[in-house]
């Protein structure tokens, strides 16, 4: 389920000023969500009608002050059913001032329409969610 960017999506990524600050998607068609919780964020993108949607792009960030190192998982939660997780992925910094950790997935899982997706980072309880409608 973790796997590189997506082609279809290009994530461009300027210093972080704040925990608001999210990165810019760039996508040829579909939806851009973005979702806080907190310090977490969560952008994903996805296209499709009908019944099913294709996820393109899931983007989670965190702001904080540590120094170490974090992992990060995404994951959805169908109408009605279970819940679905990638394994723990390591983040990478994305800034030299304030620490500001990411982790992108991409390309494309295939989800029903209404799914909540998630982001949680390593240690932490907290989700950031949207729901794909």
């Amino acid at each position: 389920m973790t796997a590189g960017l997506a082609a279809a999506a290009v994530l461009l990524v300027t210093p972080a000023v704040s925990a608001a600050s999210t990165p810019e998607v760039v996508h040829a068609a579909g939806k851009r969500l973005v979702g806080h919780a907190g310090p977490y964020d969560i952008v994903v993108t996805y296209t499709g009608s009908g019944a099913l949607r294709k996820v393109n792009f899931v983007y989670a960030s965190k702001f904080t002050k540590s120094k170490r190192q974090l992992s990060a998982r995404w994951m959805y939660i169908t109408p009605n059913g279970p819940l679905r997780t990638s394994g723990w992925a390591r983040t990478t910094r994305v800034d030299s001032g304030p620490t500001w950790r990411a982790k992108s997935w991409g390309p494309g899982k295939k989800i029903p329409k209404n799914s909540k997706v998630c982001t949680q980072f390593k240690g932490s309880s907290t989700l950031a969610c949207v729901k794909v409608a």
